[in-house]
């Protein structure tokens, strides 16, 4: 057994040069989860000690997506996989004790990603055979919900999957892929796969981007110029057979992150691939303050500069679905386990 002060402290440097000209490369990786470094800048995003703790670990796939912090209860809000069998769960983090709580929101069906509104939790709600997939708004002061959004124009979405706030509009961004249908709770698609906006102010709604797989997740740079969207369209759910339980991979498909430039707060304009992802696909995705770009992939977190060019990992050796910041550090959503990696960035 590895000694429990060297877990999750080391830093591995990749050889880019080697690997060029050797797919067989692979870097030395000790048997805990690790910093693995494809690029110098990493190492000041890193600081001088970072580390990754392991802060729970169950059998099922507790810990999958959202994560929102909330600074009123001191607490993080995430959800568990459909692919536990059974219903979506929702469960709190608080930061310095780490008691985890599952919540009881009748209202919030399966719920995947969310994103702090008006310091609530505005869950992506992906619905049932029954349920509107919608936008549902919970106050953890009050434990009251309220449905946002639940339609574009009498048509319900697909599978509401992740949501972001543009703070200087405020104007709510989310994406809408067809995973719930290929999961088998979730009707029929009646519309593509989509980005879409929302003025809650006065209700409109616009699509703002298409051409999609299956979008995913998504996030603004730090300036709102430029929105993010990962398209995991490579991970194909199938509804039969195991209930919706049943994932392939095709190589073939997009693993892969888009860049858009945000036209006066409004409309999204040249499309540009931004990263394609070695291992898995990229799910949720987050901006820190210097606009570097972090993504859940099929082995941890990967990071990559605002040009693109990928510059590390935050290496679990498994999958993480989603990540957020907060004062302790970014929390990782990685299934049967959540980990709270601290660094020097925010």
């Amino acid at each position: 057994m590895p000694d429990k002060s060297d877990y999750g402290r080391a830093v591995v440097e990749y050889d880019c040069k080697k690997a060029a000209s050797n797919a067989e490369y692979r870097p030395d990786l000790p048997p805990v989860p690790c910093f693995i470094s494809y690029d110098p800048s990493f190492r000041q995003i890193l600081g001088d000690i970072p580390s990754i703790s392991l802060i729970e670990e169950r059998a099922d796939k507790f810990a999958h997506e959202a994560g929102v912090y909330i600074k009123t209860t001191d607490k993080v809000y995430f959800t568990s996989n459909f692919q536990t069998g059974k219903a979506i769960e929702i469960y709190s983090i608080h930061c310095v004790s780490h008691q985890i709580e599952q919540l009881q929101l009748p209202a919030v069906v399966n719920a995947n990603g969310a994103c702090n509104y008006q310091d609530k939790v505005l869950f992506c709600c992906q619905g049932d055979l029954t349920t509107p997939s919608a936008l549902v708004l919970f106050d953890p002061q009050t434990s009251s919900t309220e449905v946002m959004l639940n339609n574009f124009r009498g048509r319900e979405f697909n599978s509401v999957n992740d949501v972001a706030v543009n703070h200087e509009t405020g104007d709510i961004w989310f994406t809408d892929p067809c995973y719930g249908y290929h999961q088998a709770f979730r009707p029929s698609p009646q519309l593509p796969s989509q980005v879409y906006r929302f003025r809650p102010s006065t209700g409109q709604i616009w699509c703002v981007a298409d051409g999609f797989v299956e979008c995913n997740g998504l996030c603004f740079s730090p300036d709102y110029k430029k929105v993010y969207v990962t398209d995991t369209g490579a991970v194909q759910a199938h509804g039969t057979p195991y209930n919706g339980l049943n994932f392939s991979f095709n190589p073939r498909l997009p693993a892969s992150v888009y860049a858009f430039d945000v036209v006066h707060g409004e409309h999204l304009a040249n499309r540009q691939m931004f990263a394609f992802c070695d291992a898995g696909v990229p799910d949720g995705i987050k901006c820190d303050i210097a606009g570097n770009v972090y993504s859940g992939c099929g082995d941890g977190i990967h990071v990559w500069d605002p040009k693109g060019t990928l510059i590390g990992k935050i290496h679990t050796g498994s999958i993480v679905g989603n990540l957020n910041f907060s004062n302790e550090g970014i929390w990782a959503f990685g299934e049967e386990r959540l980990f709270l990696t601290k660094l020097q960035s925010q």
